[in-house]
Formats: structure tokens, sequence, C-alpha cells
């Protein structure tokens, strides 16, 4: 080891503690995440606007470097070292919410009985996907079936009426005909011939007025149908067989998911409570708090990013649809709901996310992400100097922006840090300080 090496070393050692391999491989391995809104074990209505520093970012000359490393030129090629220069990027100006997420409920239809019956059959379950007028469950109703019965009765008996009618109708026209035929040849008389042609006509009005009427007796009974949920083809079957149908199928009013289910077979239902629940969660709501202090930031038609830590890695769009009017005078905090896209059905009803709202742009001082790295309590990134020496200097960081994140103190427009490859300068670090 050269006398300059050794001279280093020894003033390493004079600053850090002797660290063992165990500790150092543990170290290497903390885990280590930076995101806008992620803050720890704070409370779920969190609110966290940070405002991008302009120009240089503050360097406090107080504080030392952490240390210095240095490694071999095949070590570099071997590690494929990549560097970044430290630069002013545009990054967007945010408030972060924590919230809830919640079905849309101008895409949420309840499904009720409108009449008393029993749940004869159950098709589907909680969870699954339905289209619109799928069968949802099958209905035994006496409601149903006494509007059949009187439909049947009364287009039964109409019908006996325009039988009459028609046999009216045949005899008149038949008579008619036989005085047309008397008139033609002198025998009968035109006053008889002009009685003939009203009875006939009379008997054709009749016919027509019986068939009016049975028409706007069946139409009336099948929207009445309707009105219960009953299908459009049920009272067809009911007139072609003649037969009482008392139950009828429960259809989906829409294409979604059942998100609620409260039918179970032989249960008994009524039109005041929901049967079932489909919800199209292709689009879901995010309800936040939003502190007293960034209220006036946020506003209607406002763009944000949704993310959940189950799926760290996906961004959900939306806008802000809703503001509260009023403030919760316990937590002072107010309202703010967006509608969100969930094409893919990610988001779940209840699930917490994250809402970041963007409010404006701004300049920021970034470096990538992968440059930076956790040693023990510290945030660290690693500084080229030259000839293959490098400084861990420790940094703060802000916010993350895609592949970046904004430096807050620390680092200086212009200087040059490791990207690819931090990961083994500070492993060679802690190994040095081991030694």
């Amino acid at each position: 080891m050269s006398k300059s090496r050794k001279i280093e070393k020894k003033r390493f050692s004079n600053q850090v503690p002797k660290v063992s391999p165990l500790m150092a491989l543990g170290m290497l391995v903390l885990p280590f995440l930076v995101t806008g809104c992620d803050h720890g074990a704070q409370s779920a209505m969190v609110s966290n606007l940070k405002q991008p520093h302009k120009g240089d970012v503050d360097m406090d000359e107080s504080v030392p470097s952490t240390g210095y490393v240095t490694i071999r030129p095949d070590q570099m090629n071997e590690i494929h070292l990549t560097t970044e220069v430290v630069q002013q990027h545009k990054m967007i100006k945010e408030v972060c919410l924590t919230g809830q997420v919640e079905p849309d409920a101008n895409i949420t239809t309840p499904v009720i009985s409108l009449v008393p019956g029993r749940i004869e059959k159950c098709f589907v379950q909680l969870g699954d996907v339905v289209k619109e007028g799928q069968k949802l469950a099958f209905i035994r109703s006496d409601d149903i079936a006494q509007i059949e019965a009187e439909l049947l009765k009364n287009v039964l008996d109409f019908e006996a009426d325009i039988d009459q009618a028609r046999f009216q109708l045949a005899l008149t026209e038949k008579i008619y005909g036989r005085h047309k035929q008397l008139f033609s040849e002198g025998i009968s008389a035109r006053a008889d011939l002009d009685s003939a042609e009203n009875e006939y006509q009379k008997a054709q009005v009749a016919l027509e007025t019986l068939k009016d009427k049975r028409e706007a007796l069946i139409t009336t009974a099948r929207e009445r149908l309707r009105l219960y949920g009953v299908e459009k083809d049920e009272l067809d079957r009911v007139l072609a067989k003649k037969k009482i149908d008392d139950d009828f199928y429960m259809l989906s009013p829409r294409d979604g998911i059942i998100t609620e289910r409260n039918a179970d077979v032989g249960q008994l239902i009524d039109n005041a409570h929901n049967i079932f629940v489909v919800t199209d969660l292709k689009q879901v709501w995010l309800t936040a708090q939003a502190f007293e202090k960034d209220i006036h930031y946020i506003k209607k038609g406002q763009r944000v990013a949704v993310t959940v830590n189950s799926y760290p890695d996906k961004v959900f769009p939306g806008k802000v649809d809703y503001t509260g009017v009023m403030l919760d005078t316990d937590s002072r905090t107010m309202p703010v709901r967006a509608t969100v896209q969930n094409p893919q059905i990610i988001l779940k009803p209840e699930m917490f996310a994250n809402m970041r709202v963007e409010i404006g742009e701004t300049q920021a001082l970034s470096i990538p992400f992968e440059s930076v790295r956790k040693t023990g309590e510290a945030t660290v990134a690693y500084v080229v100097l030259g000839n293959n020496r490098f400084e861990e200097r420790k940094i703060e960081v802000g916010r993350r922006l895609g592949g970046s994140v904004e430096i807050l103190k620390g680092l200086r427009p212009g200087e040059t840090v490791v990207a690819h490859g931090s990961l083994q300068l500070q492993g060679q670090m802690l190994k040095q300080l081991s030694e």
C-alpha cells in the first residue's frame, strides 16, 4: 500500500469506527426507497408540499465527506461504471396526499326486486364479472303470477269476443254481398243495400276496436312487468303457452363486477333492500384529506398520479373532480376526490393509495435514482474526483420523478456522480473500512 493510501486509511480510521464484514454486508443490503409521497409511519392523512430550490442547492461546508474510495482501472471495466452530471431539470410541483379507493357512484348500480318474492337460484358470486342483461338470480313471485293471471284472463275474454266479432263480420259481409247482387239485378231496394252495408261497416269497426283493446291490455301488462324487472319476452311466452309463469330472472343492469351480494337460495326478498350491487371498476374514486395549508393549491381539473404499495411501479392517472366546501374542525382537513382510470381493475375498493396532485412546474437539481445509496442513517452519492477516485458525499433528497430524484442538499450543479456502479462502490467502501 502506498504511503498516501496509508495516511488516507489512517485518517478514515479516526473518523469511522471499525465495521466487521458481516456488519458491512448488512449495511449494504439495507432497503432503500425514495418517493415523493412516502412518509413512513406518518398519519394516513398526510400532506407534503415539496418546494424545489432554484439555482444552486445549499451546500453545507461544515459537513465533511463521509469518505473516499479508489478503485483500479480493471475494476471500473468490470462493473461497467457510468456517470451523470448534476444539473437542473424540469420537475412537477406536487401536493402529496394519502387516501382510500372507492367505487365511482356514477357507475355503480344497485339491483333490487321491485316485487316481493323468493330466491330460487343464484347464478353469481361476489367478485364475478358480469355483462348487461346477464342473469343474476331466479325469483318466484306471487305478485308476478297475479299480474300474469289477470292479463291471461282478460286476454282470453277478449279473444272470445274477437272470435264472435269475426263471426259477426263474416255474416254481415255475406248479407251485404247478397244485397249487392240483388240490387244489381233490380230485385232489392236501395234502402236494403244501404242498411246491409251499414251493418257490415259496424261489424268491421267492432272487430278492430276489440283488437285495439286487446293490444292495449297486453302493452299495459308488459310495461308493468318490465317495471318489475321481468324480461320483455316473458309475456309472449305466457300468451303463447296460455299458462301462468310465477317466476322471473333478475338481470344485470350494466357491465361490471358484483361488489355486493345479499342473496341466498330460499331467501325472501322485497323492494327495500339491495340484492346485488354491480360496479364498473374500470374507473374509481380516490378520496383523500388535504391539510388546511394546502387547500389553496388544489383545484378541480388538476391532474393526479396515484400509486399503491402493492404495485409500486404502476402509476394510475386521474383528475381532481371534487374539493370539499367545509373543513373538518377536528383534523383541520378538507376532502379531495379524484376520478382515477383503472382499466386493468388493479385498484380495489378500500385500498389505501398515494395521490400526487400536480399544481405546477419548476426547475430542480436532480440525479439518477440509481446514484443514491443508503449507508446507515445517511443517504449518500459518489462524486467523481478523477484518477479513479470517488468521494462518498452525504446528501438530502426530495421527490422522485421517473428515474431521477431531486437533490435538496449536498451536491452542486456541474459535479459528476456515479450512476451505474454506485452499489459496487458502496461495497468497496465498506470493505475498505473493515480492513
